[in-house]
């Protein structure tokens, strides 16, 4: 029988199960702690690759209930425009972050994953934007990401991906498509702006208006 954990979000049950040397969440209680009316709209959203099934016990018998993999939960998230969605994902990393160290899994390589399918996918929107997409225009958004979220977390110089913790690389996403966003628009509109500095300005002042 897979191994179950209950814990509390916000007083919504999330139940996890180990699978397959992962730990999976219900897609039904992810859902409704995110305030989907139904759990389809939920993960209609995702690629079948983040989602499957798991057997545990209940009251009833043994059931087959619908989960989502530790991918599918953040991925479930980053398509939420709902305000409780950021705060679950803190929860999520933190309580996953601790069954992991009950049980000895492999840590945080599923940020590795994710964000390589990030970077895939910001650079796609690069490519689809640009008039004139070159080499140097990924290379800059992906040099300004990674400077902007070094100085947010205190190094004087710029780390590479490979050296950033988990929350650096949740972080970097937001910032790379930032950076995505505001090279599409200079050229599209032949701006004369800095990229850098926007982008620069814009990771400063999220971290001014930081509750103390």
């Amino acid at each position: 029988m897979n191994k179950i954990k209950t814990e509390n979000w916000n007083n919504y049950i999330i139940r996890f199960v180990e699978k397959d040397g992962e730990w999976w969440a219900s897609a039904k209680d992810v859902s409704d702690a995110m305030g989907y009316a139904k759990t389809s709209n939920l993960t209609k959203k995702l690629k079948e690759k983040y989602k499957g099934t798991a057997k545990w016990s209940t009251p009833g018998g043994e059931q087959s209930v619908a989960v989502l993999s530790e991918q599918g939960i953040y991925k479930a998230i980053m398509n939420s425009h709902k305000p409780e969605a950021e705060d679950f994902e803190d929860w999520v990393f933190k309580v996953i972050k601790e069954l992991r160290e009950e049980t000895g899994l492999e840590g945080f390589q599923i940020f590795r994953m994710l964000d390589k399918e990030h970077q895939k996918d910001a650079m796609s929107k690069l490519s689809r934007n640009l008039r004139q997409p070159v080499r140097r225009d990924f290379i800059k958004a992906n040099t300004v990401a990674n400077k902007a979220i070094s100085t947010k977390y205190g190094y004087p110089k710029m780390i590479k991906k490979d050296e950033m913790t988990p929350e650096m690389l949740v972080d970097r996403q937001g910032i790379l498509e930032s950076a995505v966003e505001l090279i599409s628009v200079k050229d599209r509109y032949s701006l004369d702006l800095s990229v850098s500095e926007e982008v620069y300005k814009l990771v400063n002042d999220a971290a001014n208006n930081l509750p103390a």
